[in-house]
């Protein structure tokens, strides 16, 4: 023990060493994750500055083309508003028409007639220079009766549509289930332009006595272009705080595109191009043709925002720009509001030249007080190195002593193993051998006695001997089958058969099971394992003999072992379990303790589960375990230890 002493400053350089390397390694990391927390902060701020930035300037655009749109949209609805009362006072003049030639005619004519005299008097009643008339259709067959387009008498319009889908009938047949007089936005020809439809006010009602339906319209063209006039002279007047700010309204002609898809109406910033035809073939400086992006936008969602360059008004110069653009369909409108993105790179560089600023004079702050700091503690650090150095001295002489005392109590432990051991092999050989040992002093006195009484016959003679040389053969092979126990041979790791272990742990000890009444309930699949054949038997017999001396000291008429052997994912499992009654719960996890047991001091030593434990962990490369487990045999239940052997 004197050469494994502590050596006086064995610690002093690599603790010095370990403090210099740290002081160097922690000021490089501290200034590597300054910089980095920087770079990632100013990454983070420029960032959410875009984001800001680009969804700010996004609400605003499109609260301006919004504030357009609802201007629209109220103009439309004041101008629809007056249309509806003139289209009401219109369909009573037919009602009360209707009325007058019914309360006429209805006990003269029939009804077919009746309301053939009501289209032919309604059909003459026109209005706005015969933009304005009367239609008439049977609500139950849908048939038209009068329309100024006559090729539509006659027929039945359940299923006409216009070109912008509506069917017409659908369309009278809900709104009047809802309302008496009921109003409906639709798009029809006009009697002098059958070639194109226009947006157009309906106004229908049901005339009861004849099943029919009046219907009569205006077209929205006329006050449409005045209301067009008042937006377009209401917006061109308004002043932006931001030069490069403005609103654009365009009129589309043709929503597949072309040359001349639309004209400009509006853009206040440029006057200039108000009358202007627009291309859908018109290029940016990137090259793409953003007006024809403008329809695809409209036709597949009506509105939405798109990314373009385009002439900065301010600087004449192309900036990338973001536009919000809708279209008013009741007008064919396209209105459009943008914003470019120069301005947020100006905000980024100068954000960018601040962080970097402050950044620099961050980090030579950051190696100042790092250097001053590192001075400090390899100062400290030399003062606390001797401390440590001297409690490191105390401290590993006191390690050196602990090992050599553990090392000695091992050694203990297992010679006590050992010697326990081979008490319980001496005590099963005496076991085994009283019966043989038995059987040839019978023979031998028995001869003996013939031989005196003269009654010895040769027979006789040669049926002792035999008995007494069997019975000598069984000691022998008792004799061999113990000191292949203890055959060096067996104490290395080799591939064994389980039942081949099994065999030679139950020929050990199957002497005093005997003499005790066990009954041994065997569960054993056929498999090889990797183990050291000695060490296993010796656990495997620990365990069985402490299920033995259990089982002696319960009060159950029949004692029962039960062996089960198999293997499962790779692992093999032993598990021995008896009907003693179980381990009393308050022990059961200290059984595995050294010098921990149950049994009388001249019965036990409490080393053989804490070395049979040792000996599957440490050299078996497996784990012992033990639990209670409650079961069911042969129609009885019972309770007792189990013991668990899993060899990986």
């Amino acid at each position: 023990m004197k050469n494994r002493k502590y050596k006086s400053k064995r610690f002093l350089l690599p603790i010095l060493s370990l403090v210099l390397i740290s002081i160097v390694s922690i000021a490089s990391i501290s200034s590597y994750i300054t910089i980095k927390i920087f770079k990632s902060h100013m990454e983070e701020q420029i960032e959410k500055t875009k984001i800001s930035y680009t969804q700010d300037q996004k609400n605003k655009v499109h609260q301006e083309v919004d504030f357009v749109k609802e201007t629209i949209d109220f103009q439309i609805a004041d101008a629809e508003n007056i249309l509806k009362a003139n289209l009401k006072d219109k369909i009573n003049i037919a009602i009360n028409v209707a009325n007058s030639i019914y309360d006429t005619y209805k006990d003269i004519n029939s009804k077919e007639e009746i309301k053939e005299k009501i289209a032919k008097t309604l059909s003459l009643i026109k209005f706005d220079d015969g933009l304005g008339y009367y239609f008439i259709y049977d609500s139950k067959t849908n048939v038209m009766l009068e329309h100024p387009l006559s090729e539509l008498i006659g027929n039945d319009m359940t299923t006409f549509i216009n070109n912008s889908g509506q069917n017409l009938i659908e369309l009278f047949t809900s709104e009047l289930e809802k309302n008496e007089i009921a109003y409906s936005k639709t798009y029809f020809a006009k009697p002098n332009d059958k070639e194109k439809e226009f947006p157009k006010i309906t106004c229908v009602t049901k005339f009861e006595p004849l099943n029919l339906v009046f219907g009569i319209g205006e077209y929205l063209d006329i006050i449409e272009k005045q209301s067009k006039e008042y937006i377009i002279n209401r917006f061109s007047k308004t002043k932006y705080y931001e030069k490069d700010k403005y609103i654009a309204i365009l009129e589309v002609h043709d929503l597949k595109g072309g040359d001349d898809f639309a004209t400009v109406l509006l853009n206040s910033n440029k006057p200039e191009l108000i009358g202007n035809k627009t291309s859908d073939k018109d290029l940016d400086i990137k090259g793409n043709m953003y007006k024809k992006d403008y329809l695809t936008l409209i036709k597949e969602k009506g509105e939405g925002f798109t990314e373009y360059w385009y002439k900065k008004p301010s600087t004449n110069q192309p900036e990338l720009k973001i536009s919000y653009i809708y279209f008013q369909k009741d007008w064919n409108w396209i209105i459009l509001s943008g914003f470019y993105y120069d301005d947020l790179e100006k905000q980024i560089l100068s954000m960018k030249e601040s962080i970097s600023s402050y950044t620099n004079h961050t980090i030579k702050e950051t190696l100042f007080w790092v250097g001053l700091l590192s001075l400090f503690a390899i100062l400290v650090a030399i003062i606390v190195s001797l401390k440590i150095d001297k409690t490191i001295k105390e401290y590993t002489n006191a390690i050196v002593v602990y090992e050599d005392n553990k090392r000695k109590q091992e050694h203990l432990l297992i010679q006590q193993s050992k010697i326990a051991a081979m008490g319980e092999m001496i005590l099963n050989i005496a076991h085994q051998w009283r019966q043989p040992l038995s059987t040839i002093s019978t023979a031998a006195t028995g001869t003996k006695l013939q031989k005196e009484m003269n009654c010895l016959s040769d027979e006789q003679l040669n049926t002792a001997l035999t008995t007494i040389n069997d019975s000598s053969q069984h000691l022998s092979k008792i004799i061999d089958d113990f000191g292949e126990f203890f055959n060096s041979s067996n104490n290395r790791m080799s591939e064994y058969n389980i039942n081949d272990i099994l065999d030679k742990t139950l020929e050990i000890i199957k002497a005093q099971f005997i003499d005790k009444n066990i009954e041994l309930v065997k569960n054993i699949e056929e498999f090889k394992l990797l183990s050291i054949e000695n060490e296993l038997i010796q656990v495997l017999v620990n365990i069985l003999n402490n299920a033995a001396d259990a089982l002696t000291l319960n009060k159950n008429e029949r004692k029962l072992i039960f062996i089960e052997a198999y293997q499962k994912k790779n692992h093999s499992y032993i598990n021995i379990k008896d009907n003693a009654g179980g381990i009393p719960e308050n022990i059961i996890d200290r059984i595995f303790e050294p010098y921990f047991t149950t049994k009388h001091q001249a019965q036990g030593t409490g080393i053989g589960l804490y070395m049979s434990e040792e000996i599957v962990k440490n050299h078996l490369n497996g784990t012992l375990s033990a639990e209670n487990d409650t079961y069911e045999y042969e129609g009885i239940s019972y309770v007792g230890a189990k013991f668990i052997i899993k060899i990986n």
